[in-house]
């Protein structure tokens, strides 16, 4: 990930007096028509490499971590597991189409601090982000009787964090969440909802959808930090439109990484594990080989 660079985000109030289309509008003339085709070109092949290296990484992992038992009690160190009974339990929220092993490379950074992970997993397909949401409201409910912790952090990749902003809402979560990370989640809207609207759950990320309208109006809950994360080569959730409209929202680029490789992304799960963890350093263990070339 040598070429991934982060850049920090303008201040949100500038930000919030720009469109969500800023980044995806026309080029002007041949040379930025040219420019573009590169980028998109670039992207395709950044995004296909992304799909082939997730779908390899259950493979190198231990099967118990795939099914969610990411935290082998061996490879926690016993600083970390002192530390770990005070901490915030996290909970990972997959994309449409993803799985809990989307999460395997974040998970085992995260377990490998003593940190107590889950992920909630669910079919796209017949339900909606209203029944997700309330999905993951059980999932935290029960992750803080499992724990004895006051409070969770949430984090979501795409889907996944408009289901956590839409349950993140809910009174019934009220003081119960610390962080909220989202990456690459359509808060403006996809342009792949808008050309394949073919099931409720796709069409409620359309750009203005009323969903997405109502999460825009809504105020974020107090107390809660959020970071948003974006991928400078995302054509799924392009730009801007990954960031909540709201100014107290953080926001972290991450350059030459594409949609799915936020979850494998050494620059991306450093930055989730130093905001979650309470010494707030990144865990020190490097990437598989194989991601290397992600970006």
């Amino acid at each position: 990930m040598s070429q991934a660079q982060s850049t920090t985000s303008e201040p949100a109030r500038a930000r919030s007096s720009r469109t969500r289309m800023d980044m995806t509008a026309r080029p002007r003339g041949l040379g930025g028509a040219r420019a573009a085709l590169n980028t998109m070109a670039r992207a395709a092949r950044v995004h296909a490499h992304e799909a082939a290296s997730l779908l390899s990484v259950p493979a190198m992992a231990p099967v118990r971590r795939v099914r969610g038992d990411y935290a082998a009690e061996e490879t926690v160190s016993p600083l970390a597991k002192a530390g770990a009974a005070s901490g915030r339990p996290v909970l990972l929220v997959h994309g449409f189409g993803g799985t809990k092993s989307s999460w395997t490379l974040v998970a085992q950074a995260l377990s490998a601090r003593g940190v107590s992970v889950d992920a909630m997993t669910y079919a796209p397909l017949g339900n909606s982000v209203e029944q997700l949401a309330d999905k993951l409201i059980v999932q935290v409910e029960k992750a803080l009787s499992r724990t004895g912790a006051k409070k969770v952090h949430l984090v979501g990749h795409s889907l996944g964090g408009v289901i956590i902003a839409l349950a993140a809402a809910d009174r019934r979560l009220n003081g119960r969440v610390d962080t909220v990370i989202t990456l690459g989640s359509p808060f403006g809207g996809s342009p792949w909802a808008d050309a394949l609207p073919v099931v409720q759950i796709v069409r409620a990320l359309r750009a203005g959808s009323p969903l997405l309208r109502q999460l825009a109006s809504t105020p974020l809950p107090d107390g809660v930090r959020w970071l948003s994360v974006a991928a400078g080569l995302d054509v799924v959730v392009p730009g801007l439109r990954s960031v909540p409209s709201h100014p107290q929202v953080e926001t972290f680029t991450v350059n030459g990484v594409g949609h799915l490789g936020m979850l494998l992304s050494r620059r991306v799960i450093g930055l989730i594990t130093a905001t979650l963890c309470a010494d707030g350093t990144a865990a020190a263990e490097p990437a598989p080989r194989l991601l290397q070339s992600a970006s």
